[in-house]
């Protein structure tokens, strides 16, 4: 059984990402500025933003809604690099029995 040649996407080299490395760089970044606003501003991430809730506490939680936004753009790019390029007999219903 033959199947008809599935032509390949154009080769566009800086469309090339590497998502582990965007994913290191964005959150080692923020992570990094975050640290370094504790360890030197202890006083403006200790101010009060709402009641005894401090400036510290919000930038926290964006760090980890960024680390999880990104895990998960990390994750989708990871599964779409497995897809296999040419559909299998299986894919389409047309194995052998």
């Amino acid at each position: 059984m033959t199947y008809p040649h599935a032509p390949r996407p154009p080769h566009h080299s800086r469309s090339r990402r590497r998502p582990g490395l965007t994913f290191a760089v964005v959150n080692g970044t923020v992570f990094t500025a975050h640290l370094l606003l504790v360890c030197s501003a202890p006083d403006f991430m200790a101010a009060p933003l709402r009641g005894e809730t401090g400036i510290g506490v919000p930038a926290l939680l964006l760090q980890a809604v960024l680390l999880v936004w990104t895990a998960v753009l990390y994750d989708r790019s990871a599964d779409e690099s497995r897809t296999p390029v040419h559909p299998t007999a299986h894919a389409h219903g047309h194995g052998e029995y």
